[in-house]
């Protein structure tokens, strides 16, 4: 059984990879902290609520025959970076990163990110035990 085709694990897949791509604009955020300019950078949240009406809850037809109607999952990818909303503190050479923001975000993101990581080792288990096979970490 591919549980990578499961509405469920295509969330937290998608929380995961979203939360590695945040992890390194982030990064470059901190990383840039002296670069005169630099506005910092952030990467639009995911919304699941929208992402279950569109995507994974739609009945897919079952082909049995080349003339029936076929249907076609679509692929969704993640928002772009977008600038980070104004910044209060500015350096006089125009760098916008507050290295505490940027730090507080970073740990968001780790959490979440681990928080995703755990609901899918759970639900991985789950399946393990309704189909018998015990253990497995």
């Amino acid at each position: 059984m591919d549980l990578g085709g499961l509405p469920i694990f295509q969330m937290m897949t998608t929380k995961m990879e979203w939360s590695g791509r945040r992890q390194r604009v982030l990064a470059q955020n901190i990383s840039n902290a002296d670069t005169p300019g630099y506005t910092p950078k952030d990467l639009e949240p995911i919304d699941f609520k929208d992402k279950f009406r569109r995507d994974n809850f739609q009945l897919q037809l079952a082909v049995t025959d080349l003339s029936h109607i076929q249907s076609k999952v679509q692929q969704t990818a993640f928002g772009d970076e977008k600038e980070a909303r104004k910044n209060y503190e500015i350096s006089p050479t125009g760098n916008a990163v507050v290295l505490e923001e940027q730090l507080i975000k970073v740990a968001d993101n780790a959490a979440a990110h681990q928080l995703a990581t755990s609901l899918y080792r759970k639900n991985v288990n789950l399946f393990r035990i309704a189909l018998g096979r015990q253990g497995g970490q």
